[in-house]
């Protein structure tokens, strides 16, 4: 295979761009951190002005200039955060400050709830434009808040009475529109008999998220005009000979909708603002095929009933605002990038279900990444943990994070968009290793990276270099900081590990043969499944998938028995359970199943659609051409029409697995996503010719154990296995193993030497003798240290292969004998291949090992990943092959 021969003679390309911080730094240090990320192995930085005072301003174009001499120098290449603040829309400032008018626009409302009857009765609406409330126990009074006026000329849109049947909860079989009858901020009406609760809806720019105040409006194109010309012209003003060349691109982070804070915005479960634009009740209007007199009498629909209707409502409300959102931000930008010869990456905010709602979210994970030229993803402040899988947990945020969608859902979805968009041309991007604090080390920054990778994600943005004086509170850790991380050789064989598979990961194709559909729009319609519900039966059993859109399943193209989405072929569509569908939908899934693509619908049928039409036709049609299975017997001999498949010898839910074709060959990824227990099984791959391993870590070939048509794979926690079609130039797989002996070396002598910071800082450096292997770190003196351990034991000359194995150790592990280095590891397993350097009298084995700043530095963030005991833990062996007689 051509990438694996160009990988053992070390040529590849850079798959990684990590932050940058800047902060106004002089030129050498500048310097110093170009060359340290390029002595990482990273051919390539991404700037961030975040903590930067000039951001476009002399200082900033001055150090910018640096950079890409530096990079130059390098061949290095240079992608720009695109905006001063986080998150992505604040456009330095240039709204707040020149264009107000172009703020964020909501739509909010004000619920009176009376009895009646009452003749002739006066509401008063003075409040309704007033975000806050008053003090109303100030002993000076209240005072009138005129924030709300102070700019934006506010509207009331409708006002709406409805009958009561609850706290919250109205009757959908009349809706009375009060909207002729408000004079002088007051509204009159006699109010029948009975509870109603009276609605007012006004547009205003007060009440969003309180973080994005003064942000541009993504509904409306002339906002993020705004931050083109602030931004993105300003820099090509400047540099527009280097866009293209040293200047890929920019990035965007985090932008949003922000009319209220956090991931649970839905419609229907939440009161909230609702982004607005100064013509979203005509657009709405037209979509729902009826006159803005009608609509301004349904918009209680937007936040109350269950009905079908009220569903039909906030579908189509999210839709628009969604597509508005993708067209006139996403795609604007993307569109600028390419006529300027740049690309445009970044993501959106996906955490806790938010990527398909408002909020935090951007309405629609595909639509808004559209502009991108990547598909690009985040895991951050702990939110992706080993082992936390089922629901969510408590981390520092205080929603806690969910877990199943971040183990089951996150990667595979921006992998499937990298790879089912033409534009994306199957490149997807992570933000990873941010704000998980100095306690995160290269063993958890492995499991992260093998998490991505198994599941397609083959560009990285590590986050962060920070070039602020050590120690920085910024969001640790930082790899490099300002050569205070004891861990920084480490990160680099790291990186060159996550450079090599991504590699390998690229310009070929996912193999899968299902399809799963993504469900905001049944969130949206009513009841719902959410993807990481089907994703995580399917992951824990070994079949590979891809997670498709409603838009892309609207335009696939079909023959019996398969659809195609960006040549992509699919034999399987399973739908997350829905309880509505919109009418194009079911019609093309008719379609599907009249032409013998299996469809399985999760749980039950979907129930009708949205339109006032009932497609009775299609829907029978539907129940009679297609399976209902419940979500635990999605895999359990349903007949899943797949192609390819991992066979194992027995249940392993931790155990990942992705299959990709370069040309004709295949390449497979396995994962033990578990990093407490090892795996040991028997496994049957869908290739036609005998496999090799490829060991990135090591970048070395080696055979594996096959037997009575199996391959034996064992897996030690946390461990990845990369296997490939052989050439007859490789080395084939092996049929047996040599009898091995082991010899424990835990209860010979050590000596050991302490190397780093302790309590406050304080230098640690001292020797001890220990009769046997001592446990350190759990409540001694070195509870606090941070730094290098240095083991040495002796042992004498054994006769074959020896192999060393450590069983576990905190973090980074090189390993000596005779005073020649072996090599180093940065997660298990740590083995090391000992033979060759061994002599025939005495050997001296000296292995160091270095944790991370964690305990040391007791920074904030790191409460929220555990310590490990210090230095190695469990059983040292020697494995010796001894040669058959």
């Amino acid at each position: 295979m051509k990438k694996i021969t160009n990988l053992l003679n070390e040529k590849y390309d850079n798959h990684i761009f990590p932050f940058l911080w800047m902060h106004g730094e002089e030129k050498e240090t500048i310097q110093t951190y170009i060359n340290k990320i390029y002595e990482a192995g990273i051919r390539s930085v991404c700037i961030e002005s975040r903590p930067h005072e000039e951001f476009l301003k002399a200082q900033w174009w001055d150090e910018l200039a640096i950079i890409i001499e530096e990079c130059e120098k390098r061949q290095m290449t240079l992608w720009i955060l695109d905006d001063k603040h986080f998150p992505t829309g604040y456009a330095a400032g240039e709204i707040e400050k020149n264009h107000r008018h172009l703020q964020k626009e909501f739509l909010n409302f004000r619920q009176f709830d009376f009895v009646g009857p009452k003749k002739n009765a006066g509401i008063m609406l003075d409040w309704c434009f007033n975000a806050e409330r008053p003090n109303i126990l100030n002993s000076e009074g209240e005072t009138v808040n005129e924030s709300g006026k102070s700019f934006f000329s506010a509207e009331i849109i409708s006002a709406v009475a409805v009958k009561k049947t609850g706290f919250k909860q109205i009757s959908e079989e009349e809706w009375i529109d009060l909207t002729d009858s408000m004079i002088d901020e007051t509204l009159y009406w006699s109010i029948p008999e009975g509870e109603w609760s009276i609605f007012v809806f006004y547009t205003t720019q007060e009440g969003g998220e309180a973080s994005t105040q003064g942000y541009l409006n993504p509904l409306v194109p002339e906002a993020t005009d705004v931050l083109l010309e602030t931004v993105y012209q300003s820099h090509y003003q400047h540099f527009g000979e280097k866009f293209g060349t040293t200047i890929q691109g920019f990035f965007s982070d985090e932008p949003r909708f922000g009319n209220i804070k956090g991931p649970d915005a839905v419609l229907g479960k939440v009161d909230m603002p609702l982004p607005w634009r100064y013509d979203l009740l005509t657009l709405l209007a037209n979509q729902l095929a009826i006159s803005e007199t009608e609509l301004r009498g349904l918009l209680p629909a937007l936040y109350r009933g269950e009905s079908k209707q009220t569903a039909k409502i906030r579908y189509n409300y999210m839709s628009l605002v969604s597509e508005l959102y993708s067209q006139h931000f996403s795609q604007r930008i993307g569109r600028w990038c390419r006529e300027h010869k740049v690309d445009y990456i970044g993501h959106v905010i996906e955490d806790n279900n938010a990527h398909a709602r408002l909020g935090y979210g951007a309405g629609h994970f595909f639509q808004s990444m559209k502009g991108q030229s990547m598909a690009g993803i985040d895991v951050v402040l702990h939110q992706l943990m080993p082992q936390q899988n089922d629901g969510y947990f408590e981390a520092m945020t205080s929603t806690g994070w969910d877990g199943e969608f971040f183990h089951y859902a996150l990667g595979k979805m921006g992998a499937s968009l990298g790879n089912l968009d033409p534009v994306k041309q199957g490149r997807t991007m992570c933000e990873v290793f941010g704000a998980y604090g100095w306690s995160e080390g290269t063993k958890l920054m492995k499991w992260l990276t093998d998490h991505m990778l198994v599941r397609g994600i083959n560009h990285f943005v590590p986050h962060a270099f920070s070039m602020n004086d050590f120690p920085d509170a910024d969001c640790p850790p930082h790899f490099y900081a300002q050569g205070h991380n004891p861990q920084f050789e480490g990160f680099k064989q790291l990186m060159t590990y996550m450079n090599r598979l991504s590699y390998l990961f690229s310009d070929g194709k996912h193999q899968a043969d299902i399809a799963v559909l993504y469900h905001a729009e049944a969130e949206w319609a009513g009841a719902y499944m959410p993807i990481q519900k089907v994703a995580r039966e399917l992951m824990e059993h070994q079949y590979e998938f891809e997670i498709v859109s409603v838009e892309m399943m609207l335009d696939a193209q079909f023959t019996d028995q398969s659809f195609v989405i960006n040549e992509y072929a699919f034999q399987t569509l399973v739908i997350p359970y829905t309880e509505r569908m919109s009418g194009p939908l079911i019609k093309k899934l008719t379609a599907l199943a009249e032409s013998g693509i299996q469809i399985i619908f999760v749980e039950e049928m979907v129930k009708e659609a949205l339109e006032q039409t009932l497609l009775t036709h299609e829907l029978r049609l539907l129940a009679r051409l297609t399976e209902v299975t419940p979500l635990t017997a999605l895999t359990d001999n349903v007949g899943l029409k797949v192609r390819d498949r991992l066979e194992t010898s027995k249940a392993l839910p931790y155990l990942r697995y992705y299959h990709y074709q370069q040309q004709t060959d295949e390449i497979f990824m396995l994962f033990n996503e578990n990093d407490s227990e090892s795996l040991q099984f028997q496994a049957v791959f869908p290739a036609k010719k005998p496999l090799v391993q490829y060991n990135p870590v090591e970048n070395k070939l080696k055979p594996v154990s096959y037997k009575n048509g199996s391959y034996e794979i064992h897996l030690a926690p946390a461990e990845s296995m990369i296997l490939f079609e052989a050439t007859s130039e490789q080395p084939l797989r092996i049929d047996r193993s040599k009898p091995v002996k082991e010899v424990h070396l835990n209860d010979q002598p050590w000596q050991v030497t302490f190397e780093g910071i302790g309590k406050e800082q304080a230098v640690v450096a001292c020797q001890k003798q220990y009769s046997s292997l001592p446990l350190l770190g759990v409540g001694d003196d070195f509870s606090r240290f941070s730094g290098k351990i240095t083991y040495t034991v002796d042992f004498p000359k054994a006769a074959g292969e020896v192999l060393l194995s450590i069983e576990d150790a905190s973090e980074v592990v090189t390993v000596s004998v005779n005073g020649h280095c072996v090599g180093t590891r940065i997660s298990t397993p740590y083995t090391f291949e000992l033979t060759d350097l061994l002599q025939e009298t005495n050997n001296s084995i000296q292995i160091e090992v270095i944790n991370n700043l964690g305990r040391s530095m007791r920074d904030y963030l790191s409460q929220f990943v555990l310590f490990e005991p210090l230095g190695i833990t469990g059983e040292i062996k020697l494995f010796i092959e001894e040669e058959q007689k």
